[in-house]
């Protein structure tokens, strides 16, 4: 299969991923009202994932091979770091959201880690400081990347229904829908030249498919211990 097939095939598996009709995404689409409790819960759950995202992809730029892939990932960090503004940061953004739902922001260690995403920060870890690279770029590129619009899109349908809450707050979420698409383009336009084997497509999907796997599990975490057992 040439490159270019290859990769429409696995954006078309991505787009209509088993994880879109998990209970924990279902939730989302169909609440009527997100009450605010529910969203401090989230918050302090989904924070330390968020704190550590970035670092999976300064991993794999130190792991790439290619001066063009790692062009690519220092420009998506430079996004993610708010273009020099740490007061745009997207961990920033993301304490915005945290204070707009009456979370007090603590330091980082004060936060409790789920297990399942304990499981999805190692596998990051391992695929991206320990693993093959393109697999690496495979994980963190572009299965971090691709399904995040679509993904924060159903997050944002649910959040909204938070009472008060503002478009300021959900800046986070929202701009993702559009700034993830170009990464993900970025990512693929580097990729390509090295997706024409069978052998380094393989290596690819093996990365998509190890984040994919350890993130539905966080995520059917997070459906538990929000709308399951607080219910």
């Amino acid at each position: 299969m040439s490159a270019d097939n290859f990769l429409k095939e696995v954006k078309l598996q991505l787009d209509n991923h088993p994880l879109f009709d998990d209970p924990y995404i279902t939730e989302f689409k169909k609440i009527t009202v997100f009450e605010l409790d529910q969203a401090q819960h989230f918050a302090s759950l989904y924070y330390p994932h968020i704190l550590k995202t970035r670092l999976y992809q300064a991993s794999a730029l130190g792991s790439c091979p290619d001066e063009q892939l790692q062009f690519v990932f220092s420009d998506i960090l430079y996004d993610e770091y708010g273009c020099g503004d740490n007061t745009r940061s997207h961990m920033q953004l993301y304490r915005n959201f945290m204070s707009a739902v009456g979370c007090q922001i603590q330091d980082a260690e004060h936060y409790p880690i789920l297990p399942e995403l304990a499981q999805y920060m190692d596998t990051m870890e391992q695929l991206t400081r320990n693993g093959d690279w393109l697999s690496a770029v495979a994980a963190v590129g572009f299965a971090s990347e691709w399904p995040i619009p679509q993904y924060y899109s159903y997050l944002l349908e649910g959040f909204k229904k938070i009472p008060g809450i503002t478009e300021d707050a959900l800046e986070l979420f929202s701009g993702h829908i559009t700034l993830d698409v170009e990464h993900s383009k970025m990512i693929e336009a580097a990729t390509r030249p090295y997706l024409n084997s069978s052998e380094n497509q393989q290596r690819f999907l093996y990365g998509i498919e190890q984040n994919m796997q350890a993130r539905r599990k966080f995520h059917a975490a997070l459906h538990h211990e929000i709308f399951v057992k607080g219910s």
